[in-house]
């Protein structure tokens, strides 16, 4: 169930940077993180092809005015530029999935499917906010556990990054705490159990 629930969330088309999905059976928070998304692939291949046809056009003309050396260059510049909205395609397409379990959080990215999986116990799983020492650096937003580190959020900005960070801190805790009072409302069960029997 782990890995259809994580490829369910990871194409999930929904165009908000950061989101929380709510599970029926409330036992697990999950946090989606992704980067502001690109034009639809379609929408993407229409500007290269308009931008490519203007390119190789000036290219072309040049070559009838007896310029031949510019249509290479023409061609060079329509590949590269090509490569360019290919990768940024690619990289507008990443998710990440933070879910906080009763005993685990754990973490997957990838595109179409997980790529990276890292798993925390809950109960040592604390969120730290890294300031940067100046402001030309972003923070990071790191989940830290048993000497491990994983930061988060790389291509959020600053304010998202600290929203995300309460938002993790708060989960974490909310779900402590009702442990805590779980495990109390057992133990305060269990004597007067005992004072019963004695």
């Amino acid at each position: 169930m782990d890995q259809a629930v994580a490829k369910r969330l990871i194409r999930n088309k929904k165009r908000l940077m950061i989101s929380e999905l709510a599970e029926s059976d409330d036992r697990q928070r999950i946090f989606v993180i992704q980067p502001n998304p690109p034009l639809a692939w379609s929408t993407l291949f229409r500007v290269f092809a308009a931008m490519a046809v203007f390119i190789l056009g000036i290219g072309i003309a040049c070559v009838m005015v007896g310029l031949p050396l510019v249509l290479p260059f023409a061609g060079a510049e329509v590949l590269v530029l090509g490569v360019a909205f290919y990768l940024s395609a690619v990289r507008g397409s990443v998710r990440e999935v933070i879910r906080i379990l009763d005993s685990a959080v754990i973490y997957e990215a990838g595109r179409a499917t997980p790529v990276v999986t890292r798993t925390f116990q809950r109960q040592w799983t604390r969120v730290v906010l890294e300031q940067s020492h100046g402001d030309w650096y972003p923070g990071r937003l790191l989940l830290r556990s048993h000497g491990r580190q994983l930061e988060l959020g790389r291509f959020l900005e600053e304010k998202e990054r600290q929203h995300l960070g309460l938002q993790l801190q708060s989960a974490l805790q909310r779900d402590v705490l009702k442990m805590h009072s779980y495990t109390n409302s057992i133990s305060a069960d269990r004597c007067r159990g005992l004072e019963h029997g004695a």
